[in-house]
């Protein structure tokens, strides 16, 4: 999956109670990885999950990316 405005396929979430924490995501083959370092975040991620990208300003619901 990629972001609807650059292609990027590199996400993040923040984090409903850290407004500090961030996880770091990708989507390959339809399945959520978070980054080895990261730890999941407890509701994990769902079509509604407020997703930002990580090289340009798009923000959205994760059910608004684009399938490759």
């Amino acid at each position: 999956m990629e972001c609807p405005l650059c292609g990027c396929q590199q996400f993040f979430l923040k984090d409903p109670d850290d407004a500090f924490e961030t996880h770091e995501f990708s989507v390959a083959s339809g399945e959520v990885r978070f980054d080895a370092d990261g730890v999941p975040p407890l509701h994990g991620v769902q079509a509604e999950t407020e997703t930002f990208c990580n090289k340009c300003s798009w923000h959205g619901k994760f059910n608004e990316l684009k399938n490759t």
